[in-house]
């Protein structure tokens, strides 16, 4: 491990041509500078490892990995991980972005309560780039009883010990793969701290899992399931995963 790296900040990249040059804009551009940025690339019909090459070429912080074969999401960012030289990883998909103090805020808690896993706020915009009014707020402490009601946890706001990822590695594409492994990490660890500051910019996405309604609560529940619980208590969390998913992202308007 390198013990100079603030953190590997971890990119799973497919087809991201339209996105990835921002994503890693918001990544450069942080108040805190020593960290490494592992792009890996999921066989990419498109030109995104042509991009992450070319800004790779004006800052050596940049890496890029490649995938032998197509591994879809949960291995590729495995793979990340797993090649990481610090001893924390920041989480970030591909079409999202970080406001510049994103990492210096998140350290400030981790000296503030000593954790293992950091979540925060979030904005949105729409899938072409424009402001949405609505945000979300997270707790600053959340606890696994919590989390198994909804997944208040946005993956491009992780910030996490690299041995709890090893320990708990991402699985099940089917699923809300993001969602199956925090509650795997919280089940043990009881807490994680969030950052109640929108630091993190999620795009909706047309299509996404969690966007598509009837998708998505189909999905929450095979993700209970797998996650070890019986068939009455995934279809009471599915339920109130539901609820407050419907709350998450009511009123959802593009800024005029």
């Amino acid at each position: 491990m390198d013990k100079n790296l603030i953190c590997s900040v971890v990119i799973p990249v497919y087809n991201a041509e339209k996105f990835i040059k921002d994503t890693l804009n918001s990544v450069l551009n942080q108040t805190v500078k020593d960290i490494e940025i592992i792009c890996v690339d999921d066989c990419s019909t498109d030109k995104s490892a042509e991009i992450i090459s070319s800004m790779q070429q004006l800052d050596d912080r940049i890496i890029l990995l490649k995938n032998e074969k197509n591994s879809k999401v949960s291995q590729t960012r495995n793979n990340g991980i797993n090649f990481a030289h610090s001893d924390w990883i920041a989480l970030l998909d591909a079409d999202d972005m970080w406001e510049p103090n994103y990492l210096e805020e998140i350290l400030k808690r981790r000296e503030q309560t000593n954790g293992k896993m950091f979540f925060t706020a979030a904005s949105f915009i729409s899938n072409d780039g424009e402001s949405i009014e609505k945000k979300f707020f997270v707790k600053e402490v959340l606890e696994y009883k919590n989390l198994l009601k909804q997944n208040s946890i946005t993956c491009s706001s992780v910030f996490i010990q690299k041995s709890l990822l090893q320990e708990n590695p991402f699985y099940a594409d089917d699923v809300h793969e993001d969602y199956l492994c925090w509650l795997n990490i919280l089940k043990k660890i009881k807490y994680a701290y969030g950052v109640n500051k929108p630091l993190v910019i999620y795009r909706l996405t047309k299509g996404s899992k969690s966007r598509n309604k009837f998708k998505a609560i189909k999905m929450s529940f095979k993700t209970y399931r797998k996650h070890g619980l019986n068939l009455i208590k995934s279809w009471f969390y599915t339920f109130c995963n539901a609820i407050n998913g419907l709350k998450k992202y009511k009123g959802l308007k593009v800024k005029k």
